[in-house]
């Protein structure tokens, strides 16, 4: 049997992939969680407030763009100077 390289892809992801799953399960199912606020609690918070905080940076971006937008004829103009 010869390696190759679509072999060795195989074998990464899975002992190195499967392997991290695997244990980032097991280090969350036995990892007694301390919260500081009772709001961190309720199930899907902390990725209801990763969308939410990943839209206002789209969004701020979107307006940083608009608010830093040039016209057309921006440097024709500087040329003619």
């Amino acid at each position: 049997m010869t390696i190759t390289k679509k072999f060795l892809l195989k074998v990464f992801y899975i002992f190195f992939v499967g392997g991290s799953l695997v244990l980032g399960s097991l280090l969350l199912y036995f990892d007694k969680l301390h919260y500081h606020f009772s709001f961190q609690y309720i199930p899907g918070f902390f990725a209801i407030c990763g969308f939410v905080f990943c839209a206002i940076l789209i969004l701020g971006a979107k307006l940083l763009g608009i608010w830093l937008v040039k016209p057309v004829d921006y440097y024709e103009k500087r040329r003619r100077k």
